[in-house]
């Protein structure tokens, strides 16, 4: 046989396995369209027997009721579903923890509203079940018998703590109230500071506990309340593109609608110089300008005896109450040993030495010797509006020491450079 003759043979069988291939092809592309449609027809067939016996159901409420054929008694329910039901769902989805998000929510608006709940009652019924929870625990948590000095230490820092988580969540709820809705998420930056906050107050007192009974009893306690602040944080972080989804309910027989803005932003905003937006223009100009020229000390600390105090602490404690603006401290170079806290009452306070090099705030407070962590903190802020420049804060406990803080801060807003 000739060469030739195998070239014609081969072709042929390569003709033959593309037609049997070709033929398969055919053959599995109608089964998946068969197969398509055999699945289509049941989805079709399910959602028909639904909707017959959701009609019957409203029939037969219809006539128990002796209304004959009148329409269901909530004309907002569209398959069963609540314009609240709807909002609520959307509105929970970021969350971690939907079914404690969903029915709270649904108790606090209700699930048969006649209207679409307006973002900022949501946003507000979330940070309240949170704040609720959080009372619930700390009145549970006061019978608590405690069989150590330990656990009662860590008791007492546990209701600071959450007494400050109380002020946070307020401080939300009292946010959100002076919002309007078109502006509502360019308050997301500070309703994320407080309810993070929370969170880690509520985290740090069931830390400050020792490993045992009490510990897991002060968890269980926290549960709910940490749960809901979860949750609310969750609606905040996602607030832009959430709530850019929801519409303003228009008010009764009004037929306009008004979309939220989509300009805000979830992150502080900053001006030109890389400043935090919350500042005032004050305090933005002494930022600018070199540290001897932007600040006038109210008071001057100087370990020699120069100034008007030898201590940071004495500085603090002459600041007048309820003082009007900046109160000015400033610090020449030293090292200060002692345990400094801006409370509460001491808003707007300003601290500036000479570099984080040569005024520096030091201490040693630490757990191995007996502290609670929470207590360690060689300088505390609390007051807001707390700033702070050119300074240095150390805690030379040292790490077989275990848990030793340097600078706690609490202060909302504050600025450090």
């Amino acid at each position: 046989m000739a060469f030739q003759d195998f070239d014609h043979i081969s072709e042929r069988r390569k003709r033959e396995r593309q037609q049997k291939l070709k033929k398969r092809i055919i053959i599995a592309s109608i089964l998946i369209i068969v197969l398509l449609l055999a699945v289509a027809a049941a989805v079709c067939f399910v959602l028909y027997k639904n909707r017959l016996s959701s009609t019957n159901n409203h029939s037969n409420n219809g006539t128990s009721n002796g209304k004959g054929n009148s329409p269901p008694s909530h004309p907002t329910k569209e398959g069963g579903v609540s314009q609240s039901q709807k909002a609520i769902k959307m509105i929970c989805a970021p969350t971690d923890y939907k079914q404690a998000c969903e029915s709270s929510l649904l108790k606090a608006v209700g699930s048969n509203s006649s209207a679409t709940p307006k973002p900022k009652d949501l946003l507000k019924a979330a940070i309240s079940v949170a704040a609720l929870e959080l009372n619930k625990a700390k009145n549970q948590t006061a019978t608590f018998k405690f069989e150590t000095p330990e656990q009662q230490g860590a008791f007492e820092d546990c209701m600071v703590l959450l007494d400050d988580a109380t002020e946070e969540l307020n401080s939300s709820i009292s946010d959100i109230n002076n919002q309007n809705l078109g502006k509502l998420s360019s308050a997301t930056p500070d309703l994320n500071n407080w309810l993070s906050a929370v969170m880690s107050y509520q985290q740090t007192c069931i830390d400050g506990f020792p490993e045992g009974e009490m510990k897991t009893a002060m968890q269980k306690a926290l549960k709910n309340t940490r749960e809901h602040t979860s949750n609310a944080l969750a609606i905040i972080t996602q607030v832009a593109s959430v709530f850019s989804n929801f519409l303003q309910a228009p008010a009764t027989g009004s037929t306009n609608r008004h979309l939220l803005t989509t300009s805000s932003t979830t992150t502080a905003s900053l001006d030109e110089d890389g400043l935090p937006s919350w500042m005032t223009h004050e305090d933005r100009r002494v930022l600018k300008v070199k540290a001897a020229d932007k600040f006038t000390p109210n008071v001057t600390v100087a370990k020699d005896g120069s100034g008007n105090f030898s201590t940071i602490t004495a500085a603090l404690a002459a600041m007048p109450k309820k003082y009007q603006g900046r109160y000015v401290i400033y610090v020449k170079a030293g090292i200060y040993e002692e345990y400094i806290t801006v409370t509460k009452e001491m808003v707007n306070v300003t601290m500036y030495g000479e570099g984080s090099q040569k005024s520096i705030v030091t201490g040693n407070k630490n757990f191995i010797d007996g502290t609670r962590t929470f207590q360690t903190a060689t300088f505390a802020a609390i007051g807001e509006g707390f700033m702070a420049q050119s300074m240095g804060f150390r805690n030379t406990a040292g790490p077989e020491k275990h848990q030793a803080v340097a600078l706690r801060v609490q202060s909302g807003p504050f600025n450090f450079c």
